[in-house]
């Protein structure tokens, strides 16, 4: 489906961007609002923007399968078989990679999947974020549809990760009047029907067309 709307979001992404230091972006909102969408449309002309969408996969697991992802950014077959046992290991890694890129972007997508695999990883995120990160010109995006958790364990004057972010999107449903985007040919009647429907959803507007009833 083409890319609708969020113009708004997407500026705000761009302009953490445009910062000449550091970003840590926070995403997070219900399922099936856009989210990874919308990061893929603005990673879309970042060539060798690292994205990692997390699963349920144990802590050692996933460290690797995100070197992985690392490797494949930058077309690296030599290191395939080293592996990695810490976090810290990781961003090392990532962090002298992607030395000659003028701002690298990482993205970590299901944010609340990596808080599942280790309760402490806010805290081990925040030690690294202020130890290394901050201090390396890079675009840190988290994004999370557990909202509870996002604001638990990201926002949350109480979580570790309290007061590192520089700018935060919360998705919300489309609005009416950005609706008619989606089906620009029915009449306002339909539309207004299908809106009431599928609550200004994008996944739920997708699974309609114009040309049936």
């Amino acid at each position: 489906m083409e890319f609708i709307n969020r113009r708004r979001e997407l500026q705000a992404l761009e302009a953490e961007y445009a910062r000449n230091e550091s970003s840590f972006v926070v995403i997070y909102g219900r399922r099936r609002l856009g989210k990874t969408t919308l990061i893929k449309e603005f990673l879309k002309d970042k060539p060798g923007a690292v994205y990692f969408l997390a699963d349920k996969s144990s802590e050692a697991v996933t460290i690797n399968l995100f070197k992985d992802v690392i490797d494949r950014s930058i077309e690296n077959q030599n290191l395939t078989g080293i592996s990695f046992s810490a976090w810290d290991q990781l961003f090392t890694y990532f962090l002298r990679e992607k030395r000659e890129t003028n701002k690298p972007i990482l993205v970590m997508d299901e944010f609340q999947s990596l808080v599942g695999s280790n309760k402490a990883f806010p805290s081990i995120l925040q030690r690294i974020w202020d130890q290394q990160l901050i201090k390396a010109n890079i675009m840190l995006i988290v994004c999370g549809s557990s909202v509870s958790m996002m604001l638990s364990e990201v926002l949350n004057y109480n979580s570790p990760l309290y007061g590192r972010r520089t700018g935060q999107i919360q998705l919300e449903p489309l609005d009416f009047y950005s609706f008619h985007e989606f089906l620009p040919a029915i009449t306002p009647v339909h539309l207004a029907e299908i809106y009431g429907i599928t609550g200004g959803v994008p996944k739920y507007i997708s699974f309609f067309s114009g040309r049936k009833s």
